[in-house]
């Protein structure tokens, strides 16, 4: 039988499915915004990850004897790590919150797309009851580290309030107030 110039052939691999294609579901995948999303570097183990390479894998080496770490050498490991990423931008954070420890890692040319990433997920991680745009909100405003906007970020605040040009400063904080915030 013959095959089409359009029909896969068996050596290309296996044809993924739309269901297998949708990522938004995937534990290793945070969407940070609409059609925008970060894959963690976490290892994959389950069956339905998508596969790298559609190759068979060829057998594991076996494994090397797991090397003694200390605080300084596990420091120097995860700092060579980055360095070595053919990225220009990454974290690679241990932070402990309520008791409970979470680690985050990403590298990106996209440096937005880094520090986006990094404080959603910190924000993630003070409270689920509360939407992590206001948890963000909270911690700057209680920081001691003064943030300042620029112009146009002010603007587009103020314009999201319905208020105009004619209408004072109170009115501005009344409908800031009814909004429950402003977002910048």
């Amino acid at each position: 039988m013959s095959r089409g110039p359009d029909e896969p052939k068996p050596e290309d691999g296996k044809i993924l499915s739309p269901e297998e294609l949708d990522i938004a579901e995937d534990e290793h995948v945070t969407e940070i915004d609409e059609g925008r999303y970060v894959v963690s570097s976490d290892v994959r183990t389950d069956e339905g990850s998508l596969p790298v390479s559609s190759e068979p894998t060829p057998e594991p080496d076996p494994e090397p004897a797991t090397p003694e770490f200390s605080d300084a050498n596990v420091h120097d490991w995860l700092a060579e790590q980055l360095a070595d990423s053919n990225t220009r931008y990454g974290f690679d954070v241990t932070a402990k919150f309520d008791g409970e420890v979470d680690q985050q890692q990403l590298v990106s040319n996209d440096i937005v797309t880094v520090f986006e990433s990094f404080m959603l997920w910190y924000g993630r991680q003070m409270d689920g009851s509360t939407a992590v745009e206001d948890v963000l909100g909270i911690l700057l405003s209680e920081s001691n580290v003064p943030v300042k906007y620029p112009p146009a970020s002010f603007r587009e605040a103020v314009k999201s309030t319905g208020v105009s040009p004619d209408d004072t400063v109170a009115d501005l904080i009344e409908a800031v107030e009814a909004q429950d915030g402003a977002e910048f």
